[in-house]
């Protein structure tokens, strides 16, 4: 089985186990929100993301616009499962990396920023791979992820999802640039593929995000 095959089997695998219990889930909850430019935070006109939460994971689906043709771009859960520990009562960067009081990184030497390893002690952040795909022409895209609590298969950091229904959870789109002949299964299933490995991974940029709140 080639990666392609194995990541479309692990996908289809977990939402099976999500979305084969949702008639029978009454505890299942749904939130909507538009997605939100990197940049500036603003509101993008014409999207849509819909997180689902049940009692064994949750599942987003996004309809978002403006990516670039051609363009490889994944999608990432970003669960932060004590929330009420985050910094300043707002969970965000700063958690996870170390900030200075103009919000700035805080660098290491060799110009990469250091973990705030309390801060994602103590909201119990991780971070997982939801989606991934090559941007049509038009740079419409629609994509959608499940995870399963404790499941850490395409976790990058983290111990995974404790609480599906307590977590606040961020969705992150991230742009690999231009789609490299031969290395397309890296740059759509992990999150620096096709981007260099040092601070900052250029070309890789994240472009777009949501914000979940639980009981919201």
């Amino acid at each position: 089985m080639n990666n392609s095959s194995k990541f479309v089997a692990i996908s289809t695998g977990l939402a099976m186990a999500l979305l084969g219990g949702i008639s029978a889930m009454a505890g299942g909850s749904t939130q909507s929100s538009a997605m939100h430019d990197f940049s500036d935070a603003s509101a993008i006109a014409g999207t849509e993301a819909t997180l689902i939460r049940m009692g064994g994971g949750v599942h987003v689906t996004i309809d978002t616009v403006g990516l670039t043709p051609g363009n490889a771009v994944t999608v990432w859960f970003i669960v932060f499962n004590s929330p009420e520990n985050c910094s300043g009562g707002e969970c965000g960067e700063d958690d996870i990396f170390n900030l200075d009081a103009d919000g700035k990184f805080i660098l290491n030497s060799d110009g990469s920023p250091p973990m705030n390893m309390d801060g994602i002690g103590a909201a119990n952040i991780s971070a997982h791979r939801a989606d991934g795909l090559i941007i049509d022409a038009g740079g419409n895209a629609q994509f959608q992820g499940s995870l399963v609590v404790g499941d850490v298969s395409e976790a990058i950091f983290g111990s995974g999802l404790v609480d599906a229904h307590l977590a606040e959870i961020h969705i992150v789109l991230r742009d690999h640039q231009a789609a490299i002949a031969g290395n397309t299964d890296e740059m759509i299933n992990t999150f620096n593929g096709g981007c260099s490995d040092d601070w900052p991974h250029e070309p890789c940029e994240d472009l777009q995000f949501a914000v979940f709140k639980h009981g919201t």
